[in-house]
């Protein structure tokens, strides 16, 4: 189930959803502020949430084929047992005015009992000019975000260490959807020191699994052009 062998027509199906998605997040959020009731009885914010959802200049689409062949190359080895078919996608709508990213996962084929747990990371070079999660002195790939599982906070583990910019922060769900295919449908708001790194393609999603605890597919959000 990757996103390059979905036929163009289907993957510009899912990038309009996620557009309309986060345009009626915006209606409803202009709504609420609404101060003049006859604008709100006649739609205003609607109207203008869709003419923004329809303007790449407020959004960019983020996509990526979630692969056991890139968790290799992250280094991670996966477990001989774990079933050659076992992939993913994500696809995004990244708000850049309210920088906030509404996403979905779509995962099949998993090893036995499926996502485990799943992050968005940060891929660091370690070269001392990165936001202050990332290790100077060697790269690292540390979780800048929960989406589903543990931790679901910053300070549980060393790759999700409590910075400044990740203080209060929690996972986006508690628990992953149970079964070895399925999909995952969430909202995040990034952060500022993060920004740039997703622009960048910079950013990983990475699923585990019990049986590939640091992974079992992953891959770079990179940009739709």
């Amino acid at each position: 189930m990757k996103l390059s062998s979905l036929p163009r027509a289907t993957f510009l199906m899912l990038a309009v959803f996620l557009l309309a998605y986060s345009a009626f997040t915006v209606s409803d959020s202009h709504n609420k502020k609404e101060k003049d009731p006859s604008a709100a009885k006649h739609g205003a914010g609607g109207e203008k949430a869709w003419s923004k959802a329809g303007n790449d200049k407020m959004f960019t689409i983020f996509k990526s084929d979630l692969t056991t062949a890139n968790e290799n190359m992250l280094g991670k080895k996966v477990n001989p047992q774990t079933p050659k078919d076992a992939d993913g996608f994500f696809i995004g709508a990244y708000d850049k005015q309210s920088h906030m990213l509404h996403f979905m996962v779509g995962y099949s084929d998993l090893s036995k009992g499926g996502v485990a747990m799943s992050h968005f990371h940060m891929q660091c070079a370690g070269d001392g000019k990165e936001p202050p999660i990332c290790k100077p002195g060697k790269p690292s790939g540390p979780i800048i975000q929960t989406i589903c599982g543990m931790p679901n906070h910053p300070g549980m583990i060393p790759d999700w260490p409590e910075t400044k910019t990740d203080k209060g922060k929690h996972g986006l769900a508690k628990k992953c959807a149970e079964g070895t295919s399925g999909y995952i449908m969430g909202k995040w708001m990034v952060e500022e020191p993060y920004r740039k790194a997703l622009m960048d393609g910079k950013v990983f999603v990475n699923l585990h699994t019990q049986l590939d605890p640091k992974g079992e597919v992953s891959g770079l959000l990179t940009m739709d052009k």
